[in-house]
Formats: C-alpha cells, structure tokens, sequence
C-alpha cells in the first residue's frame, strides 16, 4: 500500500491486517506492505505480519516495496528505512537487489539433539543444515517448526526456523517456518541470508591464526518453493575474528495484480 498521504489510518490497517491476509476471505498474503514517507531517505517501510504483528525487517518484503516505489515513479537506486535501520535497494530490469547494514555473528545452540545456528539477519533466526530435509514432508517442518518457534526459553522474542540442505558447494534448498505468518513460507529472504552465512560458517576453514585479514567473496543459490534466491556477502577472517559483511539479497519481484480494499 501507498501510505504517504498524511492521513493514513495505520491503526486501523493493524487491526484489520489478519483478515486481510486471510486467504480464504480476505485478499490473502503473508504480510502488509506499506510505503511510508521518509525525510532522511526516498521512503519508510513498514511490515506487518499477518497476524497483525510488526515483523521489523523483511528481505523478500523489501524488494517487492522498492519495486512499488519504483514504479509509482521513484529512482532505481532507493535508500529506505525499517525503524532506524538504513538500507539500500537497486531496481533492475528482471530482479532487485538489497543491501542489508548487518554484519551477523553466528552462534551454535544444540536443541533437543539437533545442532542449530542462531543468526539475525535484519530480524531473528535458527537454521539447521541436514541432507535428510530433502525428502522431508512439509508436516515435519511445520511440527518441528512451530516447536523451536515457541521456544521462549531460548528465545524470548520467538524466532524464525529455517530447514536447509546442500546441493552443491554454492546452492542450497529451502523450508522457513515463518514467525507471524505462523506457518511455511514460499520463500523468505532473510532467511535465505542466514542460511547462506550458516553455511559457509559451517564450511570455513579459514586459517585464522594468519595475521592478516583474508577476504572471501561468496554467492550463494538459494532455492525456495517460491523460487530462487541469490545472496552475495564477503566473508572476512582474521586471527580475532570472522565477519560477514557486506550482504546482498537479489531475486525477482514481480507485480501480480493490484486491486482496491475498502477499510
């Protein structure tokens, strides 16, 4: 939605978002997008998830917004903000790119016997790697899900959980058990980011005993049931410490349709 205009009834779109996602009586969507008006940068973005919660940062939701704005007749090269974070979208022909101002640290966490990563990409999330998820059946991923979601224990914000398997050294498949949504997911971006950083977090093999920094660019394929992502980041290593910064989420955004709702 364009919500630019100053008299915009936010609280109302809140209240009525989750029977506007509802997919059998309502519009039906994972979200609420709203492009906001911004003094610092071309726009404000504001998610919402479908229960009517405020998601934060949404890398899949941000491309789409940024194809929106462009083509209500802002430039390609877009700045926009999510609360007080600054990000960066570039519109192409075919896809968009984001450029997230993160630089994520991941943390291993054994649940229930199973090794997890914990990385926030632009909002919280757990990725576990398994070769066994590819014949996995969508009832296991959203059980198991929905378990490690609710696990205020470890996770006092509730967080997203990401099902992943490698297909070759630069491609994974993925499942996301979406926080909100309260289900899967087609396709999520941060997620798609976490999970490309656990990867190559599992994988390194950096010499960081070395006492110069060494630099290694990645890109790494991710497909979604949604269809497919690419993120680009710089793994940095040194003998202290290993980034990754950098980041980069490209993929298609597509208009669909576009329609009227009466609030």
């Amino acid at each position: 939605m364009d919500a630019r205009s100053g008299d915009f009834p936010f609280d109302e779109i809140l209240h009525r978002t989750p029977d506007m996602c509802n997919r059998r009586t309502g519009i039906g969507a994972d979200g609420i997008l709203m492009l906001g008006s911004s003094d610092e940068c071309d726009f404000s973005m504001y998610y919402l998830n479908a229960d009517g919660s405020e998601a934060g940062m949404c890398g899949n939701g941000a491309r789409c917004l940024a194809r929106f704005a462009f083509e209500r007749g802002l430039p390609e090269k877009l700045t926009f903000l999510v609360g007080q974070h600054r990000y960066q979208a570039d519109v192409h022909e075919q896809y968009v790119s984001i450029h997230f101002p993160v630089e994520p640290l991941p943390v291993k966490r054994i649940i229930d016997g199973v090794v997890w990563y914990e990385i926030n990409s632009g909002t919280e999330h757990v990725v576990s790697v398994d070769s066994r998820y590819l014949k996995s059946p969508n009832e296991s991923f959203r059980k198991t899900g929905w378990e490690i979601r609710n696990r205020i224990d470890l996770f006092p914000a509730g967080t997203n959980v990401n099902f992943a398997s490698v297909l070759n050294q630069n491609s994974l498949r993925l499942v996301t058990y979406e926080r909100g949504v309260e289900d899967l997911t087609l396709a999520c971006g941060t997620g798609a980011i976490a999970t490309a950083i656990a990867h190559v977090f599992i994988n390194s093999n950096a010499d960081l005993s070395d006492d110069s920094p060494t630099v290694r660019e990645h890109h790494i394929q991710i497909e979604c049931p949604g269809g497919p992502l690419e993120v680009s980041f710089d793994h940095v290593c040194d003998k202290s410490e290993s980034t990754y910064k950098n980041i980069i989420l490209h993929g298609p955004a597509v208009s669909v349709y576009q329609g009227r709702f009466t609030l």
